[in-house]
């Protein structure tokens, strides 16, 4: 049932350095989230998107669907989006493969995908059919995180902001910058 228990789990990493780079995915997005000039959405956040740099850091380095949030000056708040329904939304939150109202908080959800092939070396949903993908994803299922994962503190911290970040409701997830907080206390 789960596929990453087939694989070597990326056992040349240790659970302390995953959580490292976890911290520093997050930080990326909390770049973004936080610009100056207003808030930043990455919209398309995956694992393929953050590669280590000459200086040794992290880095996000595509931002083709990057949206920059209008905002409302009388309403005092930033204006949500819709980007319609995604043809293959396996990667995305729950709220772009409905045509929701869309924020940062997309960000969020994806980077728990991002941090799960992290943490277990698969990719999400991998295995499953995109039909049963979508449905778990629109119903609020997300993938099990396999006990093995709780078993150390660095790999439980990483499956614990993997579940914030997999928050179903935009509303009540957890903001990047909760999110980078959460890691770097366990730092």
């Amino acid at each position: 049932d789960y596929p990453y228990l087939d694989l070597p789990l990326n056992s040349h990493i240790s659970f302390e350095e995953k959580l490292e780079i976890a911290l520093e995915m997050a930080k990326c997005v909390a770049a973004m989230h936080g610009y100056t000039d207003g808030v930043m959405v990455n919209v398309d956040i995956q694992l393929g998107q953050f590669f280590r740099g000459t200086d040794g850091k992290i880095k996000l380095v595509d931002f083709n669907r990057a949206e920059a949030m209008f905002y409302d000056t009388k309403k005092e708040e930033y204006c949500k989006w819709r980007n319609g329904m995604s043809p293959d939304g396996t990667l995305r939150a729950p709220e772009e493969n409905v045509d929701a109202g869309l924020s940062e908080q997309l960000d969020v959800f994806s980077l728990g995908n991002v941090f799960y092939s992290v943490l277990t070396g698969a990719s999400v949903w991998e295995g499953y059919g995109l039909a049963e993908c979508m449905r778990n994803i629109i119903e609020g299922e997300t993938m099990p995180i396999d006990k093995l994962f709780y078993e150390t503190f660095s790999s439980e911290v990483l499956a614990q902001a993997i579940e914030l970040c997999w928050t179903y409701d935009a509303e009540e997830r957890p903001t990047i910058f909760e999110i980078v907080r959460f890691l770097e206390q366990a730092i």
